[in-house]
């Protein structure tokens, strides 16, 4: 992703300079590009840009929601796999502390734009439900994909090593991750998997802090936010964002509102597809929390092994491979993720968690 800027000429011979981002595909030797083609992420940002986000804010705008809702789009060329996007820095959006994560109002302010986000989804299918088709549209844990299969079993293990060496969590959880471990994509697929009585939707697919930007009043203060980065953009349940943004992204004393927060964004959610004139049928807010907490699995591959790379600030080699493979590198930039305090707390505090749901165990 590259910042240009452009000087222009004007009709009236006045120059102007302009700045835009341009996004282009990554290269083709490294071993991340074989999963990203894959998923075909490349592909379906630009067709996000093109023409389902567009589609999306004309919905939000005919109904009067006047808040910004994407970077527009310049140039979406397929030719060469790149998107010009108008840059969000003029506009004074920028991202939250990535390490000091996310406040009370930061969250409830990217829940109300993910709402948005969710409800304008879900008018879009109803007025062209082959658009959103499941099968084009794959997320990290989709069934029948296998690229990330190495990814997730290589930072669990990590995960595993770091369990094995703190001696209050050894005896507890260390046999109960190895046991989890093979089955942990296809429980992780299951956590997506969506039926008739489901709420269903497009949603971001990888809302975390770095995957949003914030406009801030005098005071420091957020008064809008923007998401970006749609390469993981998928359907199923509107839930899905929910556990990543709770497992990424919140500050510790937000964490422990979760159930306070799915019901904010139920309402959130509720109270826009009534200003959409939505119809059909809404589950009720116990029926929307029991969503929510059949899908915890995600918490187990997101809390314990993302989590702690998207807070990192050592001094290993943060590269792709190293995030998963077993080479001395690779190995050192793992275990250094886990000498964050805020990290092992969050560890410390999670585990007993999901291991009282029974999601450490085999089933």
């Amino acid at each position: 992703m590259t910042r240009i800027c452009v000087d222009f000429e004007q009709n009236d011979g006045s120059v102007q300079r302009k700045s835009f981002i341009m996004k282009k595909i990554c290269g083709t030797d490294g071993p991340e590009a074989d999963i990203f083609l894959e998923y075909d992420v490349y592909n379906k940002e630009m067709d996000m840009y093109d023409i389902v986000l567009p589609k999306m804010a004309d919905i939000l705008k005919s109904a009067g929601f006047t808040e910004k809702f994407m970077a527009e789009a310049i140039v979406v060329d397929r030719e060469r796999t790149t998107i010009i996007l108008e840059d969000l820095a003029p506009l004074h959006f920028s991202n939250a502390d990535r390490l000091n994560q996310l406040d009370i109002h930061h969250t409830k302010l990217v829940l109300d734009m993910l709402a948005r986000f969710h409800a304008a989804a879900i008018i879009l299918n109803q007025r062209e439900p082959h658009l959103l088709s499941q099968k084009s549209l794959p997320y990290f844990f989709t069934p029948g994909k296998k690229g990330y299969k190495d990814f997730f079993d290589g930072i669990f293990k990590s995960f595993i090593r770091y369990v094995k060496r703190t001696p209050d969590l050894n005896s507890l959880y260390s046999a109960k991750l190895e046991k989890l471990r093979p089955h942990l994509l296809k429980y992780a697929a299951q956590s997506i998997e969506v039926g008739e009585k489901d709420l269903q939707t497009l949603v971001h697919g990888d809302c975390w802090t770095t995957n949003v930007m914030f406009q801030f009043d005098d005071k420091g203060n957020p008064t809008s936010v923007l998401p970006i980065d749609f390469q993981f953009s998928s359907w199923t349940s509107p839930v899905v964002d929910l556990h990543y943004l709770f497992s990424t992204s919140l500050q510790p004393p937000v964490e422990e509102q979760e159930a306070e927060l799915v019901q904010y964004h139920y309402y959130a959610l509720k109270k826009t597809l009534e200003a959409l004139s939505y119809k059909d049928k809404f589950p009720s807010l116990f029926e929307y929390q029991l969503q929510f907490e059949l899908r915890r699995f995600i918490s187990v591959i997101v809390a314990t092994s993302f989590q702690p790379f998207m807070v990192y600030e050592g001094s290993e080699n943060p590269t792709f491979p190293n995030l998963y493979q077993d080479t001395p590198e690779g190995i050192r930039f793992q275990d250094s993720t886990y000498e964050n305090v805020a990290v092992q707390k969050r560890i410390a505090k999670l585990l007993p968690l999901l291991d009282s749901k029974g999601l450490l165990e085999p089933h």
